[in-house]
């Protein structure tokens, strides 16, 4: 009997402390992966309205750039107000696309063309309704004046696409940001073309995060000084509260997405979870004592199973069996234990399908390609592969149709895009990984018959051109980068000269 005592009471202190150990072990990592997760969907969120705002101003700036045909129609008077009328009808018809917008422009080069040329529609300070006003007179102010014209400067200067820091516009009350394209043809300085948006409309969707309890978000500018938060004011440091856990996210444009968790809402969850498991262990132990007279030897013998099969399920090895027949409590237990496993197997592969598939193409999506180029990085850098291509085809007709016709149709087209693409590198890992994108890696045979592919998609989507519908229609840039050698360069530089090259064949397109 003192052995059997002995016996049961190590066996269920041993079997507590296991659970508790590894309790607190998988909650914790739980709670972290799901705390990033959660933060992670937030801040899509929040980059999602950006990059509304991103691509509209830039399918205005395609459509500006394509109705320019020379330089002439920006130096002639005549054909100035021509470009002006036409450009000015496509900002009014297209601005209510995006939401909360109060400015939108298009300024021209003021070495071309008289100082009070181009187009600003802003919201007036009466009854705040988008209305054509006078734009700003450039002969006025230094190019150096970045509170007056920077606007304008600073794009024209960096040229690229910039999102320009939020500020008050004292004239309709309205604290902005500002996201401008430097318009760039014929060699030359253009002008450029932005859109200014109520700063509410992220800080507003940055005040209703509520992630636990007493938790908040706020965001700052790159030098860490304050543009929302809940309670301290603009352009003031943030000092971290005792007890509180900081998770950063960057935003699109720049800006430092922070959630600011109290410690104690992450945790209570877990210290309850430990506590009823320690209260349980401890019932469980002397209900034992009392009966481990008769059943010490087959209980003990049937827990150390199970516990070994709850610990292999745990660290993921579901092809595991559990031999365990009895016709009894622990027989039923054990089959609940195969149940769970057959249901934890098909909810993680079903999650995991959803997490790496597109749900449009069903070709891979930008999580599965964000996993392939880590683990396809280590390869290249031990020497498993010694050469690669990567092929970035962008759908370039995919927003118009969208815009024309419906998200339906644009689907239609993805997807049409998409098969063309899957059924040319059909021995090649196809990624979708953004809207109107998609990347192929090439290996093998596909990198040795790169180009007659490449001729064989050209040639496939060449054939769309005379399907019946527009959104059956395919347009395509693709840009390919080789790489020969996975020592002299990153898989990240190599994608950087396929986007380059994707957008030069767009370019040359146009």
């Amino acid at each position: 009997m003192t052995l059997a005592l002995s016996g049961l009471i190590l066996c269920a202190l041993a079997f507590g402390g296991l659970c508790l150990f590894t309790t607190d072990k998988v909650v914790h990592e739980g709670t972290e992966r799901n705390l990033h997760a959660l933060t992670n969907t937030e801040t899509l969120k929040i980059n999602s309205r950006l990059k509304s705002i991103e691509q509209y101003v830039n399918t205005l700036e395609i459509a500006i750039s394509g109705m320019l045909d020379s330089l002439e129609q920006l130096t002639d008077e005549t054909l100035l107000a021509e470009f002006t009328e036409k450009s000015r009808e496509l900002i009014r018809l297209t601005i209510g696309n995006t939401e909360k917008a109060v400015a939108a422009y298009l300024r021209f080069n003021p070495k071309l063309t008289p100082p009070t040329s181009g187009i600003f529609m802003t919201k007036t300070s009466k009854d705040h309704n988008l209305k054509f006003v006078d734009p700003t007179d450039f002969s006025k102010y230094d190019p150096s004046d970045i509170e007056h014209v920077g606007w304008y400067y600073v794009p024209v200067q960096t040229k690229r696409p910039t999102w320009m820091q939020p500020y008050m516009n004292k004239n309709t009350g309205i604290y902005m940001i500002s996201y401008v394209i430097p318009l760039f043809k014929f060699n030359q300085e253009i002008g450029i073309v932005g859109v200014d948006i109520d700063f509410d409309y992220i800080t507003q969707e940055i005040a209703s995060i509520r992630l636990f309890d007493n938790d908040y978000a706020f965001i700052a500018d790159k030098n860490g000084s304050i543009l929302f938060h809940p309670s301290i004011p603009r352009g003031r440091p943030y000092t971290l509260p005792d007890n509180n856990l900081l998770v950063h996210n960057k935003l699109i444009n720049g800006m430092d997405l922070t959630f600011v968790i109290p410690k104690t809402s992450i945790t209570a969850d877990r210290n309850s979870l430990i506590k009823n498991l320690v209260l349980i262990t401890m019932l469980i132990l002397v209900i034992f004592i009392f009966a481990s007279l008769i059943f010490a030897n087959s209980i003990t013998k049937s827990l150390k199973l199970l516990t070994d099969y709850a610990n292999r399920l745990i660290d993921g090895k579901m092809g595991i069996e559990l031999n365990i027949t009895r016709n009894d409590e622990i027989g039923d237990l054990a089959q609940s234990f195969v149940k769970a496993k057959m249901r934890l197997a098909e909810t993680m592969g079903h999650i995991k399908g959803l997490a790496f598939r597109d749900p449009v193409t069903s070709v891979r999506n930008r999580n599965s390609f964000d996993h392939y180029i880590a683990e396809f990085s280590m390869r290249a850098s031990s020497g498993e592969i010694k050469s690669y291509g990567i092929l970035v085809a962008s759908v370039d007709n995919l927003f118009k149709i969208k815009n024309k016709f419906g998200n339906t149709k644009a689907i239609t087209l993805l997807q049409t895009a998409s098969r063309l693409i899957c059924t040319t590198f059909d021995h090649s890992p196809v990624f979708r990984v953004n809207e109107d994108e998609f990347i192929v890696v090439l290996t093998n045979d596909d990198l040795k018959n790169r180009k007659e592919l490449e001729e064989k998609l050209a040639s496939s989507v060449k054939n769309t051109a005379n399907a019946e519908n527009p959104w059956e229609q395919v347009r395509l840039s693709i840009g390919i980068a080789i790489c020969e050698d996975t020592q002299s360069s990153s898989l990240s530089e190599q994608l950087a000269n396929a986007e380059n090259n994707m957008l030069k064949s767009r370019n040359a397109i146009e």
